[in-house]
């Protein structure tokens, strides 16, 4: 006769699983960011203005050249995702990649509440019913 091997059961750690200190954590990151509102809306719109003429320009030519960082804003310096340098000949090619600002003016749109808007051929109509009564209580 075989025996069976039992698998004892994972149970996670209860500690893992949040509590009454995790919830007051999240809400007091909530309040931070409530409090700080005006700069996090400025420093979003920063992000969604910045341009890659901010960084990079070029002539007729189509010859490239990449602005000396102190002329670059400060706004367009947050908004690199990614610079890579590319090794091709005896040349070296510049990569740029710039955050997604589709994004991010979805996320200001919808904190300002745009996306959240019905139309108003969509909104119901509103009557006004007066009934009124027959007098000295006859039909």
């Amino acid at each position: 006769m075989t025996k069976s091997r039992s698998r004892k059961r994972a149970v996670p750690k209860m500690g893992n699983l949040g509590g009454v200190r995790e919830v007051s954590k999240k809400l007091k990151g909530s309040d931070v960011i409530f409090e700080n509102r005006e700069q996090l809306a400025e420093a979003l719109m920063g992000l969604a203005s910045a341009k890659i003429t901010d960084i990079l320009s070029w002539d007729d030519q189509g010859n490239v050249s990449v602005s000396d960082p102190k002329d670059i804003p400060e706004h367009a310096l947050q908004s690199i995702r990614k610079i890579r340098a590319v090794p091709v000949g005896d040349k070296m090619q510049l990569e740029v990649e710039m955050i997604d600002k589709v994004r991010i003016l979805q996320m200001l749109a919808k904190s300002a509440g745009i996306l959240d808007r019905t139309p108003e051929s969509e909104k119901p109509s509103v009557i006004e019913i007066n009934m009124v009564g027959p007098k000295n209580g006859k039909a």
